[in-house]
């Protein structure tokens, strides 16, 4: 159970409440933070509880559990326009970079390293549009407003 639902006596808790207090009780107990001891006791009084407000006295003394991280998501046609874009970029650089060194003729792989930049930033890029994204709704907020590549909308230098 979260800090942002407090439970109302009487009501029962079902067994996925039971598992996940049980859960908290286990990762607290791997930090350390609860002896064998106390965490089977802690465990008995979790499965035996009948109804919700007898679960919350069980992990009051514990911190919050962690939060779940944000599961990818889809990319839109934004996303998949930018990476595009940002993967052709790429191709063209180190095309550049290894033409640029065959000319050369020089033994050393200088490429090496304007092609390791260039992959990474590649890969961060979609990792970022993966996790919360650069989409359309990422650039609107207070004051901006945004419609596009075309630049239809009133956003940043006036929406010529």
């Amino acid at each position: 159970m979260d800090e942002t639902t407090a439970p109302a006596p009487g009501v029962r808790a079902s067994d996925a409440e039971r598992e996940q207090t049980a859960e908290q009780l286990h990762r607290a107990a791997a930090d350390g933070r609860l002896g064998l001891a106390e965490l089977d006791e802690r465990l008995a009084a979790a499965y035996a509880a009948r109804l919700r407000h007898e679960l919350a006295p069980l992990t009051a003394d514990l911190p919050a559990p962690p939060r779940p991280e944000p599961a990818p998501r889809p990319l839109d046609r934004w996303d998949r326009a930018a990476l595009g874009t940002h993967a052709v970029l790429v191709t063209l650089v180190v095309a550049a970079v290894l033409t640029r060194w065959v000319a050369g003729g020089t033994l050393f792989f200088w490429p090496a390293f304007p092609i390791f930049w260039a992959v990474l930033s590649l890969v961060v890029h979609a990792r970022v549009r993966l996790r919360r994204g650069f989409g359309p709704g990422y650039w609107t907020g207070p004051g901006r407003r945004w419609d596009g590549p075309a630049g239809r909308g009133a956003g940043p230098g006036g929406g010529r």
